[in-house]
């Protein structure tokens, strides 16, 4: 396992990043107790540290199972965590409908963050993550709340998820600025499947000094083999799952998986370790969930494998996604027009790397 540097924090996180949102209870389609350690066993064994959960995860039983884990050795691991969506009466009739226990608000942070240290029974939480933006707040408020967090030394480093980049931009800005605890690291969605990532947030993340961490690299299963290999398959969190379902995917989806597969076949590897190559190789650090020990180790075999340039070039153009308008404009069929226009009619003699492509 090799680390990385989690945006100009300086925290060294693994290069693989375990997520917990399957751990916790003893229900199906759930690890529990017993096997959520085992994974976590399996993951810190090879060099893992990274490690990510959030309230809404089971209802606190994932953070719980997290806490037990890490406080053997409270030091060694960077926790994560994460604001903004809570269990309500309509996933759960026990639980009571509250307007302020979620939300990007200051009073939602402090309740949430008060409520994780005490379930994972910690001092401290090394990254807190805002889960979702809900548009309605300003950033700026949002980065002078965190940052009094930081100041109580409850929190030490904070990361957006599933915001859009304008709102990274003002907040990295506003924290510049003023002198606060930046944004360090983001998270999303992103894999072989979703690539939106590419257009702008990646962009934004590499100018601002932002680490891009994914979630779902093997896209909820889909690139593991499971559903293009002839071969008899366990469930998965596709099957029912309210994120997403088997029926989402496209023929050509499916075209990428099997390129998946067979790439996975010429180097005598698993897909999901060529899949989540692509991601890291694509300078985004990959974080993965898991149901069986098993699986996690299956993913961990992506630690010995370096694709090569061919093998990028075809997973990229099978996999390539249609640019946005604004960029477009400079790949499209017109693109050598425009980028004269753009260049005095002497492109050839400007070197300019920021070109998108």
């Amino acid at each position: 396992m090799r680390y990385k540097i989690l945006g100009r924090s300086g925290l060294r996180v693994s290069e693989l990043a375990l997520g917990t949102m399957m751990m916790g209870p003893e229900e199906p389609g759930r690890a529990g107790p017993l096997e959520s350690r085992r994974i976590m066993e399996a993951y810190a064994e090879q060099g893992g540290n990274f490690f990510d959960s959030a309230p809404v995860y089971n209802n606190g039983q994932s953070e719980q199972a997290l806490g037990e884990f890490v406080n053997t050795d409270r030091e060694r691991y960077v926790v994560t965590t994460k604001y903004t969506n809570v269990m309500y009466s309509g996933l759960d009739p026990r639980i009571p409908d509250d307007p302020n226990r979620g939300g990007n608000h200051k009073k939602s942070m402090v309740q949430s963050v008060e409520g994780s240290l005490r379930r994972m029974n910690l001092d401290y939480i090394d990254l807190l993550w805002i889960h979702l933006w809900d548009f309605s707040m300003d950033i700026e408020d949002v980065m002078r709340s965190v940052n009094d967090l930081v100041q109580q030394g409850k929190v030490l480093h904070f990361g957006l998820c599933n915001t859009p980049a304008w709102v990274v931009a003002r907040g990295q800005t506003a924290a510049t600025i003023r002198g606060w605890e930046p944004i360090s690291a983001l998270q999303y969605q992103y894999n072989l499947i979703e690539r939106d990532l590419e257009f702008e947030l990646i962009p934004c993340a590499n100018a601002l000094g932002i680490a891009v961490t994914a979630f779902s690299p093997l896209s909820g299963g889909f690139l593991t083999g499971k559903y293009t290999r002839d071969v008899e398959r366990e469930s998965s969190r596709l099957d029912g799952n309210w994120f997403d379902t088997l029926e989402n995917y496209s023929e050509q989806d499916f075209i990428v998986a099997r390129k998946v597969d067979e790439i996975a076949d010429r180097l005598g590897t698993s897909s999901s370790a060529v899949a989540l190559s692509w991601v890291q190789q694509r300078g985004v650090l990959p974080m993965v969930g898991a149901r069986t020990a098993e699986q996690i180790i299956d993913s961990l075999k992506f630690l010995s494998v370096e694709l090569s340039d061919e093998d990028m070039q075809e997973l990229n153009q099978a996999s390539a996604t249609e640019w946005p308008w604004t960029y477009n404009l400079m790949q499209g069929e017109r693109s050598s027009v425009i980028r004269q226009l753009a260049a005095g009619g002497m492109l050839e003699q400007i070197d300019n790397p920021g070109f998108p492509g």
